[in-house]
């Protein structure tokens, strides 16, 4: 599967400092950048979208995004003027102004947002293939930014909820891919094949990618501590292992948090 380099500019890495930002240490996580259309249409908006646990703790979130000129830019942003999901879904953005000419970047149109609608219209399910782009720590480029693709497919459909770090129990896609500490706040995106199952896919098959959500959660296994014979210590301890299926955020609730952001003044 195929997905164009432009969808990487999308991209944006948070730091905790501006320090961290310019050395490229391996802390914070990744985020997005969305054109969101005002009621209005006469002005569309730019946010920044990343998990809540990203920037909860950091006193000044730092969001690091390419130049044209080569290297990359550390922007700082202030803390208050960022806005959690109000229902403690794992989301957080800020309305980002500081882009300008000298920056080498795109946006996540939200008119490409998956509608909440096609999961049922689309008959959008279990095979079908995504696309999540994020920072791979320790190979994430120091002088740019350089995002990793990581490819899988839907493996759930959002039912069971599962229980956030805020105490909220929210509906997941759950999707065969790899997250690991960095792709938190990872947009994923959705590919229409000609194997979509409905007519209604087989329109927009080759339209796209379609942006499903955002990566917040990666799935642990608890496994027993061993000893160098592999037998298992009495101890009681245990270390997580990854299972390779991460959780993604549906689009819907991103919508949420970006309609309750003030409306444009019209001056």
């Amino acid at each position: 599967m195929r997905i164009g380099d432009e969808f990487l500019q999308c991209v944006v890495f948070i730091y905790p400092s501006e320090l961290a930002a310019k050395e490229g240490k391996e802390a914070g996580g990744s985020g997005f950048l969305v054109n969101f259309p005002t009621p209005s249409e006469h002005k569309d908006r730019v946010f920044v979208v990343t998990n809540r646990h990203v920037i909860e703790d950091l006193e000044a979130p730092v969001v690091r995004v390419n130049r044209e000129d080569g290297p990359c830019d550390p922007i700082i942003t202030n803390k208050d003027r960022w806005k959690v999901h109000p229902d403690r879904d794992d989301i957080a953005a800020i309305e980002f102004h500081q882009l300008n000419s000298e920056h080498s970047v795109r946006w996540v149109d939200f008119r490409t947002a998956l509608p909440g609608h096609a999961t049922q219209d689309f008959q959008i399910g279990i095979g079908d293939t995504v696309a999540m782009l994020g920072r791979l720590i320790g190979h994430d480029g120091k002088v740019r930014n350089s995002p990793v693709a990581r490819f899988g497919t839907i493996a759930m459909m959002p039912g069971d909820k599962i229980k956030n770090s805020f105490g909220a129990d929210r509906e997941t896609y759950l999707i065969e891919c790899h997250s690991i500490p960095g792709f938190s706040g990872s947009p994923v995106f959705l590919f229409l094949n000609a194997t979509t199952r409905s007519i209604g896919g087989h329109l927009l098959a080759g339209i796209g990618p379609w942006l499903l959500g955002i990566d917040w959660y990666h799935a642990n296994n608890l496994e027993r501590v061993r000893d160098g014979k592999g037998e298992v210590l009495d101890n009681g301890w245990f270390v997580k292992s990854n299972t390779g299926v991460a959780g993604v955020i549906p689009t819907s609730r991103i919508l949420q948090l970006l309609n309750s952001f003030d409306p444009v003044k019209n001056d």
